[in-house]
């Protein structure tokens, strides 16, 4: 297990544009406040790119993350990614078309990792599906010598191997893959079934440990977003195929 200062020393770093991407060939500007429209047969489903942009120094900044989950709270619709990964404002998939905006989140802080929850308008549809196959379980315990893989906005579908592991975060080789745009990657492993078992989102890569990636584990980021989530009413209901 490794402290909180080790963690510091080691430079870790956060996966989302490190933290914000400049990418000159942006959408249209953004509508603005959470009252903008959903585009029309758009869903929202894990792996899924998105984007966040705001106009700093003139320049429209543009940052990438990546979904690991969707689910509900109550009646409304959200999806997950990473507690770095959260701005004020609309958000959007690649091509600009807005999907909600940034209602909650969870910083990170050291080893214990947040969340950010994007609350979905309505007429977006939501999926667990990647494509190929779903979410369809959710493994609580990952162990030493698993192969995870996980998909993400940058780097794509790729796998690798868990080498350390902790309640709150787990290491994986640098195969499986971790740059910027991957932060809230959905990691998953294959099941007997087809389809996938959840086992949480990619937060981070370790530079100091040959770019290990680092995946804040799905128990500990389920505890965070009961804990701290919009409400205690209800539960936070992730979707399954």
């Amino acid at each position: 297990m490794f402290s909180v200062d080790r963690w510091v020393r080691r430079r870790i770093r956060t996966t989302t544009a490190l933290a914000v991407a400049l990418l000159a060939a942006a959408a249209a500007a953004l509508l603005p406040g959470p009252t903008a429209r959903a585009t029309p047969g758009l869903t929202v489903h894990p792996g899924m790119e998105i984007r966040h942009s705001e106009i700093a120094d003139g320049k429209k900044r543009v940052t990438r993350c990546t979904i690991g989950l969707t689910g509900s709270i109550g009646a409304a619709q959200y999806a997950v990614t990473a507690g770095h990964c959260y701005h004020e404002g609309i958000v959007t998939d690649k091509d600009g078309n807005p999907i909600g905006w940034f209602e909650h989140h969870r910083p990170d802080e050291g080893l214990k990792f947040g969340f950010g929850l994007i609350r979905l308008y309505d007429g977006i549809g939501v999926a667990a599906s990647m494509g190929r196959f779903g979410l369809s379980t959710v493994d609580m315990k990952p162990q030493l010598g698993q192969e995870i893989c996980k998909i993400g906005a940058t780097t794509g579908w790729s796998c690798g191997t868990i080498t350390e592991a902790d309640e709150k975060w787990l290491y994986a080789t640098n195969a499986l893959g971790a740059e910027a745009g991957d932060s809230g990657a959905v990691v998953y492993r294959q099941t007997s079934d087809g389809h996938a078992a959840f086992v949480g989102i990619l937060v981070a890569y370790d530079d100091a440990q040959g770019r290990s990636a680092v995946v804040e584990p799905a128990a500990w980021l389920f505890d965070q977003i009961e804990r701290y989530g919009p409400t205690r009413d209800d539960p936070f209901i992730w979707y399954r195929v």
